[in-house]
C-alpha cells in the first residue's frame, strides 16, 4: 500500500513534534533512578566548557528543504540539546544535526563531533514499515519510533567519544544498549520506540538475500537479527511482567528470555556508572 509523495512532508511536520517531546522525556534517563548511577560532583570549568549544538545545514533536495525548515520553526534540536546542557557536562562542544547526506545513513562525525542523522534514511524507514502499515498514523509512529533509536544510538558514539568513556566489547553494541535505556524510560511512547528500533533491523534481514557465507560477520555492527534479539531481550528484562507477551507469542525464545533480567541490570549500571561522574548536580 502507498500512501503518496507527500510521506516525507507529513513525516518532517510530525517529527518536529516528537522530537521535541523526547527532548524532554527521553532526558529523564540521565537521572539516577533511570541509569542507576549517581550524579558526579560539582564539574570543574574545563568538564563544563562544551555544549550540544543544533545546527540546521543547507539542502539541496526540495523536499528535505522543506522538512528542514518546518524542524527549524519549531527548534527541535535545540530542544534536545538544551536538555542535555542541563543534565550532563561536557568538555566540547557537540553538534546535533539533520542532513542531506547522499547514502542511507545516520553517523557521529568525531572529527566535526557531529551527530547527522539524514534524511535519506528517513525515506528508507518510511519504505521499509510501508509494507505492514495499516495507516499514515501508524506508518509515521513506526518511523519517529525508528528514528528516535537511532539518534540515541548515534548519541552514545558522541557521548562515548567526547567523555573517553570505556567501553569494552563492541562499542555499536553498547550504544545499542544506551538507546534502549534512553528509551525504556516507563512510558508506552518510549518503549515503543524500542521496538520499532528492534524490528528495523529485523525488517532489514528480511530484505536481505545474503548467503549465509557473504554475511558482513568482520562488521563492527552485530547482525540484524543479533542486534534485533538484543534489544528485544533488554526491553524484556526491563519489566518482564508488561513484555510477557514477547515470550508467550515466540518473539523471544524463552532460553534468552531467562537471562534478559539480569541482562538489563547490568547494562543499566554499566552506564550508570559511565555517566554518573558527568552529570551535572
Amino acid at each position: 500500500m502507498r500512501f503518496g509523495n507527500s510521506r516525507l512532508r507529513l513525516s518532517m511536520r510530525r517529527l518536529s513534534i516528537v522530537v521535541a517531546l523526547l527532548a524532554v522525556t527521553s532526558l529523564l534517563l540521565l537521572g539516577p533512578q533511570a541509569i542507576g548511577g549517581s550524579r558526579g560532583q560539582t564539574k570543574t570549568e574545563a568538564e563544563q566548557k562544551g555544549a550540544f549544538k543544533a545546527a540546521y545545514p543547507p539542502v539541496k533536495n526540495q523536499e528535505y528543504a522543506k522538512a528542514l525548515a518546518e524542524l527549524k520553526k519549531e527548534k527541535a534540536l535545540e530542544a534536545i540539546a538544551d536538555n542535555l546542557n542541563k543534565e550532563i557536562a561536557i568538555p566540547q562542544n557537540v553538534t546535533l544535526t539533520f542532513a542531506e547526506c547522499g547514502t542511507i545513513n545516520a553517523f557521529y562525525d568525531p572529527e566535526r563531533k557531529q551527530v547527522s542523522m539524514c534524511f535519506e534514511l528517513i525515506e528508507h524507514f518510511y519504505e521499509i514499515f510501508q509494507p505492514d502499515a495499516k495507516s499514515e498514523a501508524e506508518l509515521d509512529d513506526a518511523v519517529f519510533g525508528a528514528v528516535a533509536f537511532v539518534f540515541y544510538h548515534e548519541l552514545g558514539h558522541a557521548l562515548a567519544h567526547i567523555l573517553d568513556l570505556p567501553i569494552t566489547g563492541k562499542e555499536e553494541d553498547a550504544v545499542d544498549q544506551l538507546s534502549t535505556l534512553i528509551l525504556a524510560d516507563g512510558s508506552d511512547e518510549g518503549e515503543k520506540s524500542v521496538l520499532d528500533g528492534a524490528r528495523w533491523f529485523m525488517l532489514e534481514e528480511e530484505q536481505n538475500d545474503t548467503d549465509i557465507d557473504k554475511l558482513p560477520f568482520w562488521d563492527e555492527h552485530s547482525l540484524n537479527q543479533q542486534r534485533f534479539f538484543n534489544i528485544v531481550c533488554w526491553l524484556y528484562g526491563q519489566d518482564e511482567k508488561k513484555y510477557s507477551y514477547l515470550v508467550k507469542n515466540g518473539v523471544l525464545p524463552e532460553e534468552r528470555a531467562a537471562r534478559c533480567h539480569g541482562e538489563f541490570e547490568q547494562l543499566a549500571k554499566s552506564w550508570g556508572k559511565l555517566l554518573g561522574p558527568h552529570l551535572k548536580n
